[in-house]
């Protein structure tokens, strides 16, 4: 019965512990550049209420794809232009 206790004890601390934990995963955005005149890919980043802020391309159909070249040839005055808040990884 101590065993499973035990047991029982190190699963709540476990998962209490992985409660706390910062679940928001670095990726890349296609933001607008800080001229204004064209957008690029950043990585290793994550959207976070006091970080940064850029105007980025959202990821989605109709929107951006993802690749370099898509981000590269989208126009700063129509695709990056939705407001975002971003910290580094």
């Amino acid at each position: 019965m101590k065993k499973l206790l035990s047991i029982l004890a190190v699963a709540v601390l476990v998962t209490s512990a992985l409660a706390f934990t910062n679940y928001n995963k670095a990726i890349n955005y296609c933001v607008k550049n800080a001229a204004g005149t064209s957008c690029a890919v950043i990585q290793n980043r994550f959207e976070c209420t006091n970080g940064t802020n850029f105007q980025h391309f959202p990821l989605g159909p109709g929107k951006w794809d993802g690749t370099t070249a898509r981000c590269n040839s989208a126009s700063p005055v129509t695709d990056c232009i939705t407001p975002i808040k971003l910290c580094i990884d």
